[in-house]
């Protein structure tokens, strides 16, 4: 499997005037105190506060004692004191215990170890992912002195676990959480504390716009996304194949979608074309039904997030497209499924919905690994969109070492171990460097393409603090009308919108606007 490696961005060359100071006031006079206070002052007022000019003030700092010691290069240039390199917690003169000691600091932010300790939750069902963070901690010890515990979470605990630190419970020094729902939760209550004085902004042009959006609250940054994904076509290439159909593609469009999924219906034989989830009262029709709207122009809440739109001329034509497929075509089942049924493996339904979390199922399956495809969503009239989703990291704003737990951060979401993460959690990368990522592997590659490609285009959901009840008054509010018990797409969604607009009253009401 290939691997992109990052291009490191280029810093503003202060290092050159860093040379310039110290050589300039490196008279015999000044060398001890001068040369390391002129530096000092130097790269204090041009990087005050960003992450960047503590690493280089250390470096600074560093060679300024080494040109102190050796007379400024008069007869040693090269020569260095004993002892370990920088990541070792002893400064070196060399230029290559220099340079090890620079790149200890691009890691961990500091050139001495450090004695903090850290605790991070993480999903414990993710077991493979979770063993390789706890694996590196020790690497991570050894380099900065930072000691990192790692706390897998159960499944079915950690959604728990995150509501009661909301509630005044107790919450390690960081955790994953599902990014933009609980991430702008905890944001709201004070929780997290904010990236923007750490110098996170330094990463921001590496993530893809939609990723990067779902940890920012109020214009401040709350974490960084270590996973990604979205929602794409999977079709059931024996249906397809029996029914004489084309495979979708990238051509399909609205129209596409709706006559292959009529054609795929048989009734009698209880197949349908495709499944919908029509019937969930939560999150996920939100989640299936905003591709479709922002593809036909529409928007959900307005700019500020304040106020409910989609009640539009498009969230009606949208809605009408969904209902149409499901009562005038008969082509999406109105109930769920049974518990332990996969309709969609089990051939009932032809095409879903969904995202690349189901692959790992699908391709150990035998009887199906080469009985599906995946094809991005279809558009309309030329206009493509998808829902990004996915994990983010974040630190609670009461953690007794912040600068070590952004160092940690950082080195999770944006290091070298990213991709080691990467390899054992199969996910989009949410680092647009790395849009081909999977694409030499020959099990997951053509697969995870799709989606990686579709990051493009991406958008993410107008989160805010009452997302979790905002997307469950939609769903609830819809199924009436999805259910033919009300014919009038426009009055379903205005009845939607006006519950909304509550909720976004009252979110207004405790959280200021």
């Amino acid at each position: 499997m290939s691997r992109n490696k990052k291009v490191k961005k280029e810093a503003p060359n202060h290092k050159f005037a860093a040379v310039v100071i110290l050589h300039t006031f490196c008279y015999d006079e000044y060398r001890n105190s001068a040369v390391l206070t002129t530096a000092k002052n130097f790269v204090e007022e041009r990087m005050k506060t960003t992450m960047k000019a503590k690493k280089l003030l250390a470096v600074m700092l560093a060679g300024a004692l080494a040109l102190s010691a050796a007379g400024c290069g008069g007869g040693g240039g090269t020569s260095s004191t004993s002892g370990t390199s920088s990541t070792g917690g002893t400064s070196s003169t060399s230029e290559t215990s220099s340079a090890a000691g620079e790149s200890s600091a691009e890691t961990s932010g500091t050139t001495a170890k450090s004695d903090a300790t850290l605790e991070i939750w993480v999903y414990g069902w993710e077991k493979a992912s979770a063993d390789k963070i706890a694996e590196d901690v020790t690497a991570y010890e050894e380099e900065t002195g930072v000691k990192v515990t790692v706390t897998p979470i159960a499944n079915d605990s950690y959604s728990t676990k995150i509501q009661a630190t909301i509630a005044g419970g107790t919450n390690p020094d960081l955790a994953f959480v599902d990014a933009g729902v609980q991430s702008m939760q905890l944001a709201a209550k004070g929780k997290l504390l904010g990236l923007t004085e750490y110098g996170v902004d330094e990463y921001k042009d590496d993530f893809y716009e939609s990723v990067w959006d779902t940890m920012v609250y109020k214009d401040e940054v709350y974490g960084l996304r270590i996973t990604s994904n979205n929602l794409a076509l999977f079709y059931n290439k024996d249906l397809f194949d029996a029914a004489g159909l084309d495979y979708p593609d990238d051509t399909w469009e609205w129209d596409d979608l709706r006559n292959a999924a009529k054609t795929l219906t048989d009734t009698e034989a209880g197949v349908y074309g495709l499944d919908l989830p029509v019937y969930d009262k939560n999150g996920g029709y939100t989640w299936n039904w905003l591709p479709f709207l922002w593809q036909n122009g529409g928007e959900f809440l307005n700019e500020d997030r304040t106020e409910a739109v989609f009640n539009s001329a498009e969230g009606v034509e949208a809605l009408e497209f969904w209902k149409a497929m499901v009562q005038d075509d008969k082509s999406v089942p109105l109930q769920a499924a049974p518990t332990g049924v996969n309709r969609f493996t089990s051939g009932i339904t032809a095409m879903v919905i969904d995202g690349p979390w189901n692959l790992r199922t699908f391709l150990e399956d035998p009887e199906f690994k080469d009985s599906f495809g995946v094809a991005p969503l279809p558009s309309k009239d030329g206009e493509r969109a998808t829902v990004v989703g996915g994990e983010g990291v974040v630190i609670f704003s009461d953690t007794e070492y912040p600068q070590e737990a952004y160092d940690y951060l950082t080195h999770l979401c944006c290091s070298d171990f990213t991709q080691v993460f990467w390899d054992n959690w199969l996910t989009v990368p949410p680092q647009s460097a790395f849009a081909d990522y999977y694409a030499d592997d020959e099990t997951y590659g053509d697969y995870i393409q799709v989606f990686s490609d579709q990051m493009d285009y991406s958008r993410t959901r107008p989160f805010t603090p009452s997302w979790p009840q905002i997307e469950n008054a939609l769903g609830i509010n819809l199924q009436g009308y999805m259910f033919d018990k009300s014919d009038d797409a426009q009055a379903s969604l205005d009845a939607a919108a006006e519950e909304v607009n509550e909720i976004l009253a009252d979110e207004a009401k405790e959280y200021g606007e």
